[in-house]
């Protein structure tokens, strides 16, 4: 249902938007103008100079009962005959609509009135979509458009070459001398004593003296117990 309803909106607002200037560019003519639709007025004189189009409306404006407005064709708006006309207006505010183009017909259907002057035939011309001045408007001139080439960028002419860097002067190790205190002292030597006989007899025992560092050369000492 309300899908249904979506595509009724959408209908009526189509047909909104194709009607629109339509009526907007649509003029309403009071037939005489100020004189009205009455005896003494030529009538194809004030038609003159008017752009009739479609949508427009022709008001007849008269008192009621004493003049009319019949819609005719040629033949009888020529002979002034006001039997079997297209159409018979006699309301004295009368608003024909100019549905359709070509060459539209009226006279008044009171005797004697039509062949006294009270007679009007206009040609009406096609819905216009911009004001009616007998012109059609002009088609706004083409843009000729012109494509821009950009230029390369100094950046983009080749590609850079790689910075090789230079190792700094402090990554260079650093070779030091070994301090004093890291010196070991050599572990002491121990003969094992021999026996003779069953006799334990002590045999004399070494020990490595202390590690002196004197110019960069190592001086050992031995001593003897």
């Amino acid at each position: 249902m309300e899908q249904q309803r979506l595509w009724i909106a959408v209908a009526v607002a189509a047909m909104a938007i194709m009607v629109l200037p339509f009526n907007c560019l649509a003029t309403d003519y009071t037939v005489g103008d100020s004189a009205q639709w009455n005896l003494g007025v030529n009538y194809n004189t004030w038609a003159s100079g008017k752009t009739f189009v479609v949508g427009d409306k022709l008001v007849f404006k008269y008192t009621p009962g004493t003049h009319n407005a019949l819609v005719v064709n040629k033949a009888a708006y020529d002979s002034c005959l006001t039997t079997n006309p297209l159409a018979t207006h006699t309301s004295g505010n009368d608003s024909i609509t100019l549905d359709s183009r070509g060459a539209k017909y009226y006279i008044c259907g009171i005797t004697g009135h039509c062949s006294a002057g009270m007679k009007l035939t206009i040609t009406v011309g096609a819905a216009s979509t911009s004001k009616k001045n007998g012109t059609a408007p002009s088609p706004s001139p083409a843009r000729s458009r012109t494509p821009t080439v950009k230029s390369p960028s100094p950046s983009s002419a080749g590609p850079t070459a790689p910075t090789v860097g230079l190792p700094s002067p402090s990554s260079t190790p650093t070779v030091g001398a070994p301090s004093p205190s890291s010196g070991a002292t050599p572990p002491s030597v121990q003969t094992p004593s021999s026996s003779t006989n069953g006799a334990t007899t002590a045999s004399p025992s070494y020990r490595m003296g202390g590690v002196l560092l004197l110019g960069g050369s190592l001086l050992f000492a031995f001593g003897s117990i």
